[in-house]
Parts: structure tokens; sequence; C-alpha cells
């Protein structure tokens, strides 16, 4: 897995490239640790190239989300693939930030 991030004026766009297993997630927990100490006001994921992601990345990107909720900052998630925008959805996270394909 790779992660790159560009600061797009008050945005920054956190592209991951590669499956996202549970070593992974370990691997972008440290991550979002350094990205929420940045100044933003909104994190745009990009998971174009991300073909699937685990139980653990999923919780990871959670408590990212409420991470940058309690400071008040948004999440959104884009370039998602058909599998995981259904897998987003069924587990209900469309109903906390935005999800787009």
């Amino acid at each position: 897995m790779e992660l790159n991030i560009a600061q797009r004026n008050s945005s920054l766009v956190i592209e991951i490239i590669g499956a996202v297993d549970n070593e992974s997630a370990e691997e972008l927990k440290n991550h979002f640790q350094d990205i929420i100490e940045r100044d933003f006001n909104e994190a745009i994921f990009n998971l174009e190239l991300v073909p699937f992601i685990t139980s653990s990345g999923i919780g990871k990107l959670l408590v990212f989300y409420k991470n940058t909720l309690s400071r008040g900052k948004n999440m959104r998630v884009k370039g998602i693939s058909e599998d995981l925008f259904e897998l987003f959805k069924s587990i209900k996270l469309d109903k906390l930030f935005p999800i787009e394909k």
C-alpha cells in the first residue's frame, strides 16, 4: 500500500494505492495521526486504486473521521470502486460522510 498526500487550498487529498489489509491498516493509523495535525478544512480520500479494504482498515478510517469531526473538519471519500461503494453503503458509512464514485 502507498499513500500520497497533496494540499489543495484548504483541502488535503489523500490517495491510497493498493489493498488495505490488516498490516497496512496499522500503517494507515500512523499516517493518520500525522495527517490530523495538518492545517486543512477537509480531508478527501481517493480510493480509486484500492481493490479491497479489511474491517481493520475501515476501523482506521472511522477513527480518522471521528478525529476530523472533533476538530471541526470534514471528510469525504471519492473515486471508490463499485464493490467498495456497496460495502461502505451496507455498513452505512455514507450516512457519516459523503462517498462519491
